[in-house]
């Protein structure tokens, strides 16, 4: 399959990883929680590592709050693995394709692939883990290791992605230079908030999304070029 179809394939999962992030807020259980819910709650209930953290999170056991945070936290969660966690990981693989022009066979595009498989692997093992963590906040006897694990896995998976699709830029026969660089952001971000995940995850945060976005604006710029070398 050519580049074009390739760079095609990127805008459409990137668009369609884009609408579902948008969604989630947008989803009832979300909406009627209102004050109660809020937004950094979703990766801190991910690294929660305690009672407290999860106190924290969603009040205490006879806040009134705390049954709309776990409707929202379910919710979220189950549109996760519904559709975001496909679309982002099919995103994922078919920028790695678009970067290398289609050929598979590349060792880094192989990996790359690879990597995004495993991150959403280790992201149903997050999910799966968080939405049973809501059934028992207060006692979650060792649920919040294997949260823990599929989160951070996850984090330093989609970072070794990008740093395999920067790999995939700065080695094909018309390097994209700059692209490589803005996708070397997500692995300073993920280290940035190892080290502090309650101030510094909004950091990692961002470093994932300039780093999607430009992946997505270069497959939107080589589609239209490869219409225009066509006509």
């Amino acid at each position: 399959m050519s580049g074009r179809f390739w760079a095609i394939a990127t805008i459409v999962a990137g668009l369609v990883t884009l609408g579902i992030s948008v969604a989630f807020a947008m989803l009832p259980e979300v909406t009627a929680a209102g004050g109660c819910f809020a937004r950094d709650a979703v990766v801190q209930f991910e690294f929660a590592r305690n009672v407290a953290d999860l106190v924290t999170i969603f009040g205490e056991p006879e806040s009134a709050c705390r049954p709309q945070i776990v409707n929202a936290r379910d919710a979220v969660n189950h549109l996760d693995m519904l559709a975001f966690i496909p679309a982002y990981t099919l995103f994922g693989i078919c920028a790695a394709l678009f970067l290398a022009n289609g050929v598979w066979q590349r060792p880094l595009v192989i990996i790359a692939i690879g990597v995004s498989l495993l991150a959403a692997a280790a992201d149903y093992l997050e999910t799966t883990t968080l939405l049973a963590l809501t059934q028992t906040l207060d006692a979650p006897g060792g649920l919040l290791q294997y949260s823990q694990l599929g989160a951070w896995s996850k984090f330093v998976l989609l970072a070794a992605h990008a740093v395999f699709c920067a790999g995939i830029c700065y080695t094909s026969d018309k390097p994209r230079y700059i692209l490589g660089a803005v996708l070397l952001l997500p692995p300073f971000g993920v280290a940035a908030a190892a080290y502090d995940h309650v101030a510094l995850s909004n950091v990692m945060a961002a470093g994932f999304t300039v780093a999607w976005v430009a992946l997505l604006v270069m497959a939107v710029v080589s589609a239209v070029r490869a219409k225009g070398a066509r006509a």
